[in-house]
C-alpha cells in the first residue's frame, strides 16, 4: 500500500496533506506517528470514567492530530464529539463514540498496513 492508497482507504485528505508535507516520505513518517498517539486511548478511558472534562481534552487533542495529518474521515466524528463534550452533553457523546471508534479503527488499520508496506 502506498501513501495515496492509505489515505483513500481511511478517507483522508491526501491532496491537503501533500501540499503541506510535500513528499510521500514525509507524509508517511509523520502519519505513522499516529500509531503511537495516546489521544484515543485517553478519550476511551475518560469516557469510561464519565470524566467529561478529561474526555473533552482527549477529543480536542485527537481532533488536532487529525487536522494536522489530513485524517478527514476520523476528523469529522471527532469534531462532533468534541463539541458535544464541550457542551457537557455526555449522553450524546457516548452515543457518538461508536462512529469515532469505527473511524479510528479504519484509520489505525490503514496506517498499520502502510507501515508494513
Amino acid at each position: 500500500m502506498n501513501v495515496r492508497e492509505c489515505y483513500e482507504t481511511m478517507r483522508g485528505d491526501y491532496e491537503d496533506v501533500k501540499r503541506r508535507f510535500l513528499t510521500d516520505a514525509r507524509i508517511r513518517r509523520f502519519a505513522l506517528l499516529f500509531l503511537e498517539d495516546r489521544s484515543m486511548a485517553d478519550l476511551q478511558e475518560a469516557m469510561g470514567n464519565q470524566d467529561c472534562e478529561g474526555a473533552f481534552h482527549a477529543a480536542h487533542t485527537l481532533k488536532g492530530v487529525c487536522l494536522n495529518l489530513g485524517l478527514a474521515g476520523l476528523y469529522r466524528p471527532v469534531e462532533q464529539i468534541t463539541e458535544l463534550l464541550r457542551a457537557s452533553r455526555m449522553d450524546e457523546a457516548e452515543q457518538a463514540m461508536q462512529e469515532v471508534e469505527e473511524e479510528f479503527n479504519r484509520t489505525y488499520e490503514s496506517l498499520r498496513e502502510l507501515g508494513r508496506s
